[in-house]
């Protein structure tokens, strides 16, 4: 039944200042004028002939009571059918008449169709739909009405849900029948700006507000409690010292936060003048004042987001169902440090989900016994649920200080001191996990010591522990800050933890830090020039899958056989042969074995992933077309389960693999359907992978599609294929310069160099060639003999084959000598490095240069 009361009389309300486009500043508050608002709230639960919606009725109670305190007039309906809601809306209407403010909150089911945005009164019947005027509620002509009575009209409608009418149902409008749209509201005639009246007054704007984006369906919520937009607005729509505008946006992306991504809210406002109502400004004092202050200004943040940026958050928090709003704060937490490159920033965020993850299920089990400590402590938490990571710090600090403040006492409690120490290191874990949540690496890494500090005495488990804690944020800021000493200590202080556990018992503790003193080995030997640390990374490995760690814990084994893979892989660019390459494809495998495809599809798909380029690489080094092939294979199989939509980088990055598979076959054969497969492919992950995105990654892409159109180049008529091969190449140099990415910059000069003399030679144009030799030249400035051998051969091939082409032509014997010189130093490095098959090839090409030689004499 409906309702009617006043609040009182807008001791914090409404005031609307004047905002010039120049962007004046408004006036100040204490010239604003009150006014008056009046409101109708509607809940919309108890439906006759339709799905029961168990929270309207509680939104409308709660929004009542909040526009209530906030002074408005408020008449509230609860469960009207057809007859009471148009009695109500003419009367609020009536009610508008002198208000400065008319606002109208719906909660219930509403439905869009033929262009019209319809109400549904609980006397809805799916039967009697032939005129929709009798049945429904249409809004546009109630937002006519309400603009010729009230300055300023707000309409907020929780009323996005799925359609309640049997699916294919139509309604008779005006116009004809409509069929009724499946979800959500959507744009209509009484969403735009509408026109003035003669007898208007003077309209300041409207504002209407869906729960959802157009065409969405919006979330009920829990039963017994509120939607996620009415929620949403009890916690923000008071906001005191905001614009309305702001306050909207607050509330629009807590929606946003508070369903994972899954809802948000959109709004269309057509203000002339800044409108404020709410509470005075609120003062920055106590401790929930610290943690909503903050949280709104992450929400503003929020709003500003690319979007991007947003998928990757979005995908980072739902791949191990942590608060979103949680990640959103660590991100802001970076400030000026976040990553430009998206495949760093999405690595990054997955590593600190990881790490919320465990986190939040450890503190579940902690208990403290101290009230400011449990006070605090929970304080701390809220505020990192709602993004708050400088508030939690905050609050982290005062435990801290109250621990320091125990402290001096605990040696008087003999008895106690071991569960006191233990709750003490509690603290500093806690603090150090904000921390570490915040890229505060080595801030983090000082409180996990002196957790350990606390409980080294008392418990070894824990010790451990915190011990193991402290190197992995090490490492984590030696991996992210790019430092290598840092490394180094991670390394020190993964094998201190190591000796406080049992070293004659195969247990998951001791393992796990094997594990991760293996990933920091990796990391160092990844940027050192020789191969001795990523050989003792693969040591490392191979001991923990050989250990029968399988048996007692298989998800330990997986990860350990996936990063045996990778290192492997990594250490066979440096080799001649192909065998790291092979032991790399079986640790993958074997991965694979106890990873679900359906249960941990992209964790099982990287693992696929890594096995296939294992086998793509052994088919490049080995000139073997069918493990190219086997490759390929893996690949398309990988790409049905690792959807653009589960991990839109992660896709690009295996289309752009699947590309180079399809070239290294495409390359060997006769034809060009492999090869115009490869372009396609690279061209999807260009898609993906932009310039403006991820300029180093577009740079491999460009690099790669130059590879496939130079293939395809050589088998068609003309130069079309090998100019646009060429221009490919000269766009992935204009990232990858000499100066950043010097292994890179090499390599696309030493295939321009190819493409141009290929070039030349086709056309007779003896500059292009000259140019080709230039830019080969300009890559042996980095593919030394030394840090590059395998492409150091290459390079020395290409440039024998074009300086005895030139030379022949020109009869130049120091051409030639120089083409037998390229060509001699080629050959001996394949003969000693194994591999027979390429020496026939040289040798043919030797005698080639020497009897032109004894034809100049």
């Amino acid at each position: 039944m409906g309702s009617r009361h006043c609040g009182s009389i807008f001791a914090v309300l409404l005031a609307l200042f004047f905002a010039m486009i120049s962007h004046a500043p408004p006036a100040d508050a204490g010239d604003a004028r009150p006014m008056r608002g009046v409101a109708l709230v509607i809940g919309e639960s108890r439906y006759d002939n339709l799905p029961a919606l168990p929270n309207p009725a509680n939104d409308a109670h709660a929004v009542d009571r909040l526009l209530g305190e906030l002074g408005f007039d408020v008449t509230s309906v609860t469960d009207g059918d057809k007859a009471k809601l148009d009695r109500s809306l003419q009367r609020f209407v009536e009610d508008a008449a002198g208000a400065d403010v008319a606002l109208l909150y719906y909660s219930g089911h509403g439905i869009e169709a033929g262009g019209e945005n319809y109400l549904v009164p609980v006397s809805a019947d799916p039967s009697s739909l032939t005129d929709a005027g009798k049945t429904l509620v249409p809004l546009s002509g109630l937002l006519a009405e309400l603009k010729a009575k009230v300055p300023v009209a707000i309409v907020l409608l929780d009323a996005c849900r799925t359609n309640p009418f049997p699916p294919g149902a139509t309604i008779t409008t005006a116009s004809g029948p409509a069929p009724v749209a499946a979800a959500g509201l959507n744009l209509t005639r009484g969403a735009a700006p509408l026109a003035d009246t003669t007898d208007a007054p003077q309209s300041l704007g409207e504002v209407i507000g869906f729960a959802a984006e157009p065409g969405h369906a919006a979330l009920d919520g829990d039963a017994g409690g509120n939607s996620p937009y009415a929620a949403a607005l009890l916690k923000h729509l008071a906001a005191g010292g905001f614009a309305f505008g702001d306050v909207m946006t607050m509330v629009a992306e807590e929606v946003y936060v508070q369903t994972s991504g899954r809802q948000r809210p959109w709004i269309n406002a057509s203000l002339r003048r800044l409108l404020y109502f709410g509470l005075s400004p609120e003062q920055a004092t106590g401790d929930d004042a610290a943690i909503r202050g903050e949280h709104r200004k992450l929400l503003l943040t929020i709003a500003t987001t690319p979007p991007d940026t947003r998928r990757i958050v979005e995908a980072a928090a739902n791949s191990e169902a942590v608060p979103l709003g949680t990640l959103y704060g660590l991100l802001a937490a970076l400030g000026t440090d976040v990553p430009s490159d998206p495949r760093e920033l999405d690595r990054l965020l997955r590593d600190q989900t990881e790490h919320l993850k465990t986190i939040i299920a450890e503190r579940r089990a902690l208990k403290s016994t101290d009230v400011d400590i449990v006070r605090l402590s929970d304080l701390a938490e809220k505020a990192l649920a709602d993004g708050a990571v400088t508030a939690a710090i905050q609050f982290q600090q005062q435990a801290k200080a109250r621990v320091a403040q125990l402290s001096k006492t605990v040696d008087r409690a003999e008895a106690d001191v071991k569960t006191r120490r233990i709750e003490f290191a509690e603290v500093y874990s806690r603090s150090g996990d904000t921390y570490f949540l915040g890229f505060q690496q080595m801030k983090a890494a000082d409180d996990y010591r002196k957790a350990f500090e606390q409980v080294k005495k008392w418990d070894t488990g824990l010790a451990w522990h915190y011990k193991l804690a402290e190197a992995n944020a090490i490492r984590d800021y030696g991996t992210f800050r790019g430092d290598n000493k840092a490394l180094q200590v991670s390394m020190r202080t993964f094998a201190e933890a190591a000796k406080l556990l049992p070293q004659d018992q195969l247990t998951p503790q001791l393992v796990m830090t094997q594990n991760d003193l293996g990933l920091a080995m990796f990391m160092y030997g990844e940027r050192q020039s020789d191969s001795a640390s990523l050989e003792k990374a693969v040591g490392i490995f191979s001991n923990i899958v050989s250990s029968g760690i399988k048996q007692v814990d298989p998800s330990l084994w997986a990860e350990a056989q996936s990063n045996l893979g990778t290192t492997l892989i990594s250490l066979g660019t440096r080799k001649s042969g192909p065998e790291q390459y092979q032991q790399a494809a079986v640790a993958f495998r074997s991965a694979q074995q106890v990873i679900s495809r359906t249960q941990q599809p992209l964790k099982w798909a990287l693992a696929r992933r890594g096995e296939a380029d294992a086998v793509a690489w052994i088919g490049l080094r080995g000139n073997e077309p069918d493990r190219s092939r086997e490759a390929v294979n893996a690949y398309e199989d990988v790409l049905t389960t690792l959807t653009r939509e589960l991990d839109p980088l992660s896709w690009a990055a295996v289309q752009d693999s699947l590309g180079s598979a399809l070239w290294a076959i495409g390359d060997r054969l006769d034809g060009s359907e492999l090869l115009q497969q490869a372009v396609q492919a690279y061209t999807a992950a260009l898609s993906e992978n932009t310039r403006e995105r991820v300029p180093l990654w577009w740079a491999a892409g460009q690099n790669n599609l130059g590879n496939a159109l130079c293939s395809l180049g050589q088998r068609e008529q003309g130069t079309q294929s090998l100019e646009l091969a060429a221009d490919a190449y000269r766009s992935a140099l204009e990232e990858w310069t000499r100066e950043r990415e010097p292994f890179n910059w090499a390599t696309a000069h030493n295939n321009l160099g190819r493409t141009l003399v290929i070039t030349g030679q086709r056309s007779g144009n003896d500059a292009t060639i000259e140019a080709g030799i230039a830019s080969y030249q300009e890559a042996l400035k980095e593919w030394t003999r030394q840090s590059a051998p395998l492409q150091w051969a290459s390079l020395q091939g290409g440039l024998g084959v074009a300086l005895f082409g030139l030379g022949r032509d020109r009869a130049d014997e120091k051409l030639l000598r120089d083409a037998r010189q390229a060509t001699q130093l080629a050959r001996t490095f394949y003969r000693e490095a194994g591999y027979p098959q390429f020496d026939g090839s040289f040798r043919d090409r030797l005698a080639e240069i020497d009897q032109a030689l004894a034809a100049l004499k």
